[in-house]
């Protein structure tokens, strides 16, 4: 079990929320959330119920159906199936992947009335919706959301626990990182590689070999291919083929997610579930065109130009690459050597959109185009606020440190534009008034 931020959090919905509200820990399959639900079963409370949905037995599925009427019974009957004993205020029901069942999410406003015990539920929104459209959801819930084990917790994990508040600390004082520079550009392009989902880190750190983690990220794409093929909420072969070309997509030059390279056929009303299902089950990270820079990102946020970044990275370099062994990836290569190509910055990009997400903010890119022509004519790959000013973000994995449509957004939005950054693989500089950062800084956002 390695250490979560999201933890201290559900220590806090125990202090302050339970047994009000349910929490409900929301992710893609495999990030880690069973695991935290039972960490926090065993550390705060005297003992705890798993209830996984997954595999259980229908008897006892028809408890949160039909005994909600006599909650004795329902609570002595899971002590009796699950060979464990509960305690009033002391104990912890934990119902595992609820998506599976929704009517165990809504016996949660009975359960939570009666207040003997406090409940946790994991799993994720995907298609929950149409399988509850005659089910009443719940006001009581209090959500996290638990994503991929971002660059800090990788470092936790590697026993490194000094090494992010320095990057914290240079990145506000905007000091040259020195002799700790290509340690940590190595470290970075080893959590690239790696990725943040909890199994495929353990499989590295316990053996070292990039080939066995691939192996394990493999596992999780199947799963997720089969969770895609199962699902009867949208057409399973939209879904299917809409995720296996995010990495087609993201190699373009512009990044953004063009349905037309699927089918040139495809309509955005047929993929529109579709996108929505790989979003609610967390397994894409959409980022979102801005109509023009404003403080308020969400509100201008329009249109139907969008880009789909893998929630995890390390899952979209064995995507990229799923078709052919470990050994013959070149990607793998390119990074761990430094030698990434404009056409591989894909991976940086999606790098720095985990890096966003992990912070709590959603990504947003912005793009201008001459009216007459439709050329483009200013594009930056984020933009993000810091404060009360935008900050938009360039990621240059190339030769090129040009940073020119930094500098129009600059002249035309100027008392908009907080400072300008460039995230590139050298140290820290200032040229023309924008700040050039290390990759891994991004994490420091």
């Amino acid at each position: 079990m390695y250490e979560r931020k999201i933890f201290d959090r559900m220590l806090q919905w125990k202090r302050e929320f339970a047994p009000r509200y349910a929490l409900f820990l929301k992710g893609a399959r495999r990030v880690g959330k069973t695991t935290l639900a039972e960490k926090l079963g065993r550390e705060a409370y005297r003992s705890y119920i798993l209830v996984r949905f997954d595999q259980i037995d229908p008897a006892v599925k028809d408890l949160f159906v039909n005994s909600l009427r006599d909650l004795d019974t329902l609570f002595a009957t899971l002590q009796f199936v699950y060979n464990t004993q509960l305690h009033p205020r002391e104990s912890l029901i934990i119902l595992d992947e609820i998506q599976l069942f929704p009517p165990a999410r809504q016996a949660l406003k009975t359960l939570l009335e009666d207040g003997r015990y406090d409940f946790l539920e994991t799993g994720s929104l995907a298609g929950i919706t149409k399988r509850s459209k005659d089910i009443l959801i719940p006001s009581e819930e209090y959500v996290l959301e638990v994503l991929p084990m971002d660059f800090e917790e990788y470092l936790w994990a590697k026993g490194n626990n000094m090494a992010m508040p320095l990057i914290r600390e240079h990145f506000q004082s905007r000091k040259p990182m020195g002799a700790m520079h290509q340690a940590l550009m190595k470290v970075f392009r080893e959590y690239m590689m790696v990725g943040g989902m909890p199994q495929a880190v353990e499989a590295f750190l316990t053996s070292k070999d990039f080939g066995k983690a691939d192996f394990v990220k493999q596992q999780i794409l199947n799963l997720y291919a089969s969770d895609m093929q199962e699902q009867n909420e949208e057409n399973a072969e939209y879904v299917r083929s809409f995720f296996e070309r995010i990495p087609a997509e993201l190699s373009k030059h512009d990044k953004r997610y063009v349905l037309a390279h699927i089918d040139p056929n495809a309509r955005l009303r047929s993929f529109r579930g579709p996108i929505r299902w790989l979003d609610e089950s967390m397994v894409v990270n959409l980022a979102a065109q801005l109509d023009e820079p404003s403080a308020a990102l969400n509100l201008v946020a329009g249109g139907t130009a969008f880009k789909c970044y893998m929630m995890d990275t390390g899952l979209l370099v064995s995507l990229a690459f799923r078709d052919r062994p470990y050994l013959e990836n070149e990607l793998y290569k390119a990074i761990l050597l430094d030698r990434l190509q404009v056409n591989e910055g894909m991976i940086l990009e999606n790098m720095v959109a985990q890096c966003i997400r992990a912070s709590g903010r959603r990504a947003f890119f912005y793009i201008e185009r001459d009216a007459e022509s439709r050329r483009t004519i200013l594009e930056v790959d984020f933009v993000i606020r810091i404060g009360k000013k935008l900050v938009p973000v360039e990621v240059k994995s190339g030769a090129s440190r040009q940073a020119k449509s930094l500098v129009r957004l600059k002249a035309r939005y100027g008392s908009r534009i907080g400072e300008s950054i460039v995230l590139h693989p050298g140290e820290i500089q200032n040229k023309e008034d924008i700040w050039y950062l290390p990759y891994y800084m991004a994490a420091a956002f």
